[in-house]
């Protein structure tokens, strides 16, 4: 068990239950195990598998349910379809999927080999409300998302920016997980043609609060 995960859940006021505590937690022990054979995510211990991406992903919990709720009263929708763009180990995705169990989340992901690990996890935790997209980004079908977020995905660009819109249904949102302000302004610059406006918002992960992490966030 990770007793970083659980200080930093409490730090986040996160109310896990025992059932979802132990699905992250087996997540965590899966990831462990096929990084042995094939290098999916950066951790080398529970701890750090905890800290660097699950209350990495964790983190935007507050802000995300902000965009839920307006999202439902928008669409009249009760069930949203959340997309994990370029998932790979499958972070944001998982963990959110586990944090918003009445909600369908779709990782979108191209590589075969995670896309197995993605299925065989899913399975391992029971997680009836997600769905594996083993395809490229631009195969995915047009308006398929209310939400769509990512976090190691590619940076804003013109080509990026479209794609992510041609998913997206009209008035769905986009909240991307980034690093340094500096950069996401020169990523925004790339894209003031398609987006006007958008949200930065100051995320602090739990033990990472030296890390610069920002949530930008942007409506289609």
């Amino acid at each position: 068990m990770s007793e970083k995960l659980i200080q930093g859940l409490e730090k986040l006021n996160i109310e896990f239950s025992q059932q979802q505590i132990s699905q992250v937690e087996t997540y965590i022990s899966e990831v462990l195990e096929f990084n042995k054979g094939y290098n999916l995510m950066k951790a080398e211990n529970a701890d750090e598998m905890a800290v660097n991406h699950i209350l990495d992903s964790l983190v935007a919990i507050p802000h995300l349910k902000k965009i839920i709720s307006e999202l439902q009263s928008q669409t009249k929708k009760e069930i949203l379809d959340i997309a994990d763009i370029g998932s790979g180990g499958g972070c944001p995705g998982i963990p959110l999927a586990i944090a918003f169990p009445e909600h369908n989340f779709f990782l979108v992901e191209r590589m075969e080999k995670r896309c197995d690990f993605l299925s065989s996890v899913i399975k391992k935790l029971n997680l009836q409300n997600v769905k594996v997209e083993c395809k490229a980004v631009d195969t995915v079908e047009i308006n398929s998302f209310d939400l769509e977020v990512f976090r190691a995905f590619h940076p804003f660009d013109l080509k990026i920016i479209n794609l992510l819109f041609r998913m997206l249904r009209k008035g769905g949102y986009l909240a991307a997980y980034k690093a340094r302000e500096e950069k996401i302004l020169a990523e925004m610059e790339e894209i003031k043609t398609m987006v006007k406006n958008y949200e930065k918002i100051k995320l602090t992960v739990p033990f990472l609060e030296d890390h610069e992490r920002n949530l930008v966030v942007i409506k289609k």
